[in-house]
């Protein structure tokens, strides 16, 4: 429940609200229910001020409706002006034009293993090149999104991700570790 996601959120271990958005390619919810969902998870990220680790898939359109109708919802409840906390939408599968508007916003943008996949991979391959790296993370989706010819995926995954994005951007590995680990630090508040 709502009330449970609340109470959990209170725990010194939760760093962000989520896993939370539109994904209206599976649709194990009704696209009701998950936009309902959603409204609620980005209330509670503006009234505890956290991280908010999205979810989108085949919803961009929406999905960024919806979050503009929150906070201007939020706006005018609180009678002054919030901004979205700290946001990765993490496990990126969608196009070009959708990672550039999740860039303008301030957005950070997670790749997994899918990057990794010869066939799978390449239209992200394509555009990552002209993503800033200060605004991207490498992640895995462990137990899903299995990439090693076996699954499921792992944390330690996250190693041959960073490696992948190293190749494609022609930045050094230690660079992209650096900096993606930096990322993650920032957007989640995790001090050193």
């Amino acid at each position: 429940s709502m009330e449970e996601m609340r109470r959990m959120l209170q725990h010194p271990l939760a760093v962000a609200v989520g896993e939370c958005g539109l994904d209206f390619n599976r649709n194990f919810s009704s696209k009701s229910e998950q936009r309902r969902a959603f409204r609620y998870q980005l209330t509670l990220a503006l009234e505890l001020n956290m991280p908010l680790f999205l979810h989108e898939r085949e919803a961009h359109e929406e999905f960024i409706q919806i979050i503009d109708e929150q906070l201007a919802e939020e706006r005018e409840l609180r009678g002054r002006d919030l901004s979205l906390p700290p946001a990765v939408v993490h496990c990126f599968t969608g196009v070009k034009k959708e990672a550039l508007c999740y860039i303008d916003r301030g957005y950070y943008i997670g790749f997994t293993g899918t990057i990794c996949k010869e066939e799978r991979g390449r239209t992200l391959r394509d555009i990552i090149p002209e993503l800033p790296l200060e605004k991207l993370m490498v992640e895995t989706d462990a137990p899903f999104m299995g990439f090693k010819g076996r699954k499921p995926s792992e944390p330690a995954d996250c190693v041959d991700v960073a490696r992948k994005l190293s190749e494609v951007i022609k930045v050094p590995f230690s660079t992209v570790c650096k900096t993606t680990t930096m990322n993650a630090m920032e957007c989640f508040g995790i001090n050193k």
